[in-house]
């Protein structure tokens, strides 16, 4: 029952959500068809923005085939993923990933990694009643600042060991542990889950040859625009403070300053107009590792999400906080709240004290 309910929660926020492949495209400028010579294939449109929003090569790798139709859906398939294009899905939820980890156990559920355990949340392990399995230390890292729920799905099997590593099943992926790269971004891996399926369906990834029109993938192809290229504070910022938070709520954007000095920037989700985010001058006055947060009218709005991380208090019951429920960053949906990317609420709860100064202004 419970895991109904967080999925049917998840698809009520999508609901008040508009297509998130429109709303990146307003945040940046550049090409929307690129071309990738490392495999000889394309990546177009709504799939470019997905991919390009939600972790690039780091989370799916190349693509190894252009758009093809399966069971009437476009897909594409990448090294660690098959992205589909479910055109008749709520605003916000048409870009779905397969869940490919998942369908390569199908029929392991009896099998000792992959059978649902007893346990409680504790200071290196999260328990996800909905699948009944854990997520601990590095992988947990892992989970929280790659995507979390909305690119992997929970997990489900416990970490064991197979091809003489030590890896964790989840609904979408497999995650893989790589002590020959400890301490570096590649310590944590993903399967190449994609292509294991695009070998299995016999799909075609032979090659195209590159088009004149169309150019060579490179992230400096786009630039930021909006809120995303200011670098100076406000006039009336308080730019006395040696460390302090803005929230725009007319642009939905967070900036981390230190004094004068711009020091991170990110799209937020603050509150929607029943539930507006407090404008005004504040100070964190707590912050959790992991919150349980419940609230909203019970079959109307009403929301119970376990494990939100990265919570800080500043004022009353509103709180910045990471989100893993949706990734539909820029637009307002919270109930009061400041919702941000996990990896970048991972980043501001490190880098802010107790006594941060948020200011939230229009």
């Amino acid at each position: 029952m419970r895991y109904r309910a967080v999925l049917a929660m998840l698809a009520l926020v999508a609901l008040a959500l508009g297509t998130p492949d429109l709303a990146r495209a307003q945040h940046d400028s550049g090409p929307n068809r690129v071309y990738f010579p490392e495999t000889g294939h394309y990546l177009s449109y709504g799939f470019l923005d997905f991919w390009r929003h939600n972790g690039d090569l780091a989370i799916f790798g190349y693509p190894i085939t252009e758009e093809l139709t399966e069971n009437g859906l476009t897909v594409q398939y990448f090294e660690r993923a098959v992205f589909e294009w479910h055109g008749d899905a709520a605003d916000g939820w048409k870009v779905q990933l397969r869940r490919l980890g998942a369908e390569l156990t199908a029929g392991r559920s009896g099998t000792p990694p992959f059978r649902r355990v007893q346990a409680a949340n504790d200071a290196t392990c999260t328990f996800f009643p909905e699948t009944g399995h854990r997520l601990c230390h590095g992988f947990r890292a892992f989970w929280e600042q790659r995507g979390g729920l909305r690119i992997f799905g929970f997990p489900i099997s416990e970490e064991f060991t197979e091809g003489g590593l030590t890896v964790q099943y989840f609904e979408r992926a497999r995650f893989e542990y790589h002590p020959e790269h400890a301490g570096t971004p590649y310590e944590v891996q993903l399967g190449r889950l994609g292509a294991l399926a695009a070998e299995r369906a016999r799909v075609d990834r032979a090659p195209r040859p590159p088009s004149p029109d169309v150019p060579n993938y490179d992230p400096g192809l786009w630039q930021a625009l909006g809120p995303a290229a200011i670098r100076s504070p406000l006039p009336g910022s308080p730019i006395q403070e040696p460390k302090w938070i803005e929230v725009d709520l007319s642009d939905q954007y967070l900036r981390a300053w230190e004094y004068d000095r711009l020091v991170f920037g990110t799209y937020v989700s603050t509150g929607l107009p029943q539930y507006p985010t407090p404008p005004g001058t504040y100070r964190i006055y707590a912050k959790l590792r992991y919150e349980h947060m419940r609230g909203g009218t019970p079959g109307v709005d009403y929301y119970d999400l376990p494990n939100v991380p990265h919570t800080m208090y500043f004022y009353r019951g509103y709180a910045i906080h990471g989100a893993y429920w949706h990734n539909n960053f820029g637009r307002v949906m919270s109930h009061g709240c400041v919702n941000l990317p996990l990896s970048a609420a991972e980043w501001l709860y490190n880098w802010a004290p107790i006594g941060t100064l948020v200011w939230i202004h229009p």
